[in-house]
């Protein structure tokens, strides 16, 4: 079963604390309006997840569909081969962005666009020491 009972306790969690932040920010105690955008943007995704949670339960064609596209061996590899071309794309475009920003006199935006990658760069080479342990 994909959707379990902590889904939906995390869905609900995540209305709770979006309703939360939109209130602090309205009463002023927060000042910034991130805090209520993030508010809104939260209390969103966790209706959308109840809501989803609760097809999945009642709906038993929905709930067969999903877990097959869940499950299914061919779905698992699209998924791993989009992220390893994600991860590609990301490291050349911050390479290319890093090189541009240097040019443009950009120091601080040289300087995040490089720990980016280096970030991507080291995680990457982290993981494949574990996985190489693991297979």
């Amino acid at each position: 079963m994909y959707y379990n009972n902590k889904k939906l306790a995390m869905s609900i969690f995540w209305i709770v604390v979006g309703v939360a932040l939109m209130a602090l920010s309205i009463s002023g105690a927060l000042d910034d309006t991130v805090y209520a955008g993030m508010g809104g943007a939260l209390t969103a995704v966790g209706v959308l997840q109840v809501l989803r949670n609760l097809k999945y339960r009642r709906d038993g064609e929905y709930r067969e569909k999903i877990d097959t596209e869940y499950s299914d061996e061919r779905n698992r590899y699209l998924r791993m081969k989009s992220w390893s071309w994600a991860g590609y794309v990301a490291i050349l475009v911050e390479g290319v962005g890093a090189v541009v920003a240097m040019a443009a006199g950009e120091h601080t935006i040289q300087l995040m666009l490089s720990y980016s990658v280096c970030l991507l760069l080291v995680t990457y080479w982290v993981a494949y020491l574990i996985l190489s342990r693991k297979y």
